[in-house]
């Protein structure tokens, strides 16, 4: 019967060991950085205006949150042109963004397979 309450505890320790690797995770605790990093996960290099469309988000919303993003390396933001448009600003994930993101949807993906139910099984 202990067996039993040890493995369920066991169970519940590793699901708040996800939960607080997800809410610790620096620039990541913001959903709305999880959603720019996904976004840029597609897209891999887009425009500010395309971004903001993408996410859904303020232009003020999205600089704070692309400057705390850059702070933490995990995209470049640069001044471009493009003949046609004008000057456009462009938003390129790193290596070490692709990497944070990743491990972070991971987490989460983990942490719902614990959580929810099995739709095979209901």
């Amino acid at each position: 019967m202990s067996e039993g309450k040890d493995k369920a505890k066991g169970q519940g320790e590793s699901e708040l060991e996800d939960l607080s690797s997800l809410s610790s995770s620096g620039p990541l605790t913001s959903s709305a950085r999880v959603a720019i990093l996904a976004a840029l996960l597609a897209f891999k290099r887009t425009t500010f205006t395309e971004l903001m469309l993408a996410v859904n988000l303020p232009k003020s919303s999205l600089n704070l949150s692309l400057s705390i993003l850059k702070q933490s390396k995990f995209l470049t933001v640069r001044k471009g042109f493009i003949q046609i448009g004008g000057p456009r600003t462009i938003v390129e994930i790193t290596p070490e963004g692709e990497k944070a993101i990743k491990e972070h949807l991971f987490l989460m993906q983990n942490l719902a397979k614990k959580l929810l139910p099995d739709k095979e099984s209901e």
